[in-house]
């Protein structure tokens, strides 16, 4: 479906704790026109994250040091989000109209760019979807930041040997599950942390975990995973912190590695310096160099049906804001989607 409208999403408000519809608005106006070496893409799908959370804060004293070129979003700019388009006109010899291109650019119907990488959020800058390597919505999904980040942090950080133990926090969610399901391949023992039965049942009979704790409703966590990984925690996959994470590493193996990969249970809090929290973690975007083989290595998984996962697809980019929400609240198993046209 074409549209003759530019309609974007936009910060209303600063969010206080859980993002509510209010913090959001629609705003339209005429479809913009790319400029010298830019292009028009087409939205197709935005892929929602976690990580765009913390990007809705206003800069202080305690995240100024993660912003060095400055804050994603403001007041009324357009919420930051990845993108799978398909550029329509282009002024840039690199990109060609037809090409579908993936990149952090943002929630809107149309985007104007001129493809070059962002140092903190889009490294790659505007990547050229592949077809024939996979169906193009992978790349917002397996073969974007999620599943790079899973397969890059299990190679430079979790370097598992067979029978070795990895816990995984927020498994059900698009990076736990993955790295869950590639740690199953190279015959890791693998324990999966997640929030609700429906999840465990999932991650268990579904992607064939060893092990699920749904850490609701365990009285004891710490026991819980004692009996998961009796001798120790060889790799700890953290996508949380918070409590559950200092529980679980209470429990390493004597070269047990970490990962830290998200903070998920501060994302909507106050009064926690972001800036040091985030010192230490892993970065996927420190290894943009080996994005094409990561993304060779997983399309060829998902073609083998090596590795799966879900997807639920919201419809109309006035569904974003609640489909975010959703997923802050933990609600989601994979991957949520906003078909935008």
């Amino acid at each position: 479906m074409t549209q003759t409208v530019h309609r974007k999403v936009v910060l209303n408000a600063y969010p206080k704790g859980t993002p509510k519809p209010s913090d959001f608005r629609i705003e339209e106006g005429p479809i913009p026109e790319p400029g010298e070496n830019e292009m028009l893409i087409r939205t197709l799908y935005l892929g929602l994250e976690p990580r765009t959370r913390l990007m809705l804060n206003p800069t202080t004293e305690d995240n100024k040091a993660m912003r060095p070129h400055g804050a994603m979003t403001d007041i009324g700019k357009v919420i930051p989000g990845t993108v799978l388009g398909v550029v329509i006109k282009s002024n840039n010899p690199k990109f060609n109209s037809g090409d579908l291109v993936e990149g952090f650019l943002g929630w809107q119907n149309y985007v104007v760019t001129d493809g070059e990488p962002h140092p903190t959020n889009n490294p790659e800058g505007v990547a050229i979807c592949d077809p024939e390597l996979a169906d193009p919505i992978e790349f917002i999904g397996p073969l974007g930041a999620p599943g790079l980040t899973a397969i890059l942090a299990l190679k430079h950080e979790g370097k598992l040997q067979q029978e070795e133990s990895i816990v995984i926090t927020s498994a059900a969610g698009m990076v736990g599950c993955l790295a869950g399901q590639l740690a199953l391949l190279l015959d890791a023992w693998v324990v999966g942390v997640t929030s609700t039965d429906e999840k465990c049942d999932y991650l268990m009979n579904e992607l064939g975990f060893d092990a699920a704790i749904n850490y609701k409703t365990t009285e004891d966590l710490d026991a819980a995973i004692k009996e998961a990984c009796p001798d120790g925690v060889d790799y700890f996959f953290d996508n949380t912190g918070g409590d559950m994470a200092e529980t679980i590493k209470a429990n390493m193996s004597k070269n047990g590695r970490i990962t830290r990969c998200g903070i998920i249970a501060n994302y909507n809090k106050t009064g926690w310096n972001q800036s040091e929290q985030f010192d230490g973690q892993f970065s996927v975007h420190n290894h943009v160099s080996e994005y094409a083989d990561a993304r060779n290595t997983i399309a060829d998984l998902l073609k083998d049906e090596g590795i799966q996962y879900q997807r639920k697809v919201f419809e109309g980019l006035d569904s974003a804001p609640e489909a975010f929400i959703a997923l802050l609240s933990g609600q989601n198993i994979g991957k949520y989607i906003v078909q935008v046209s």
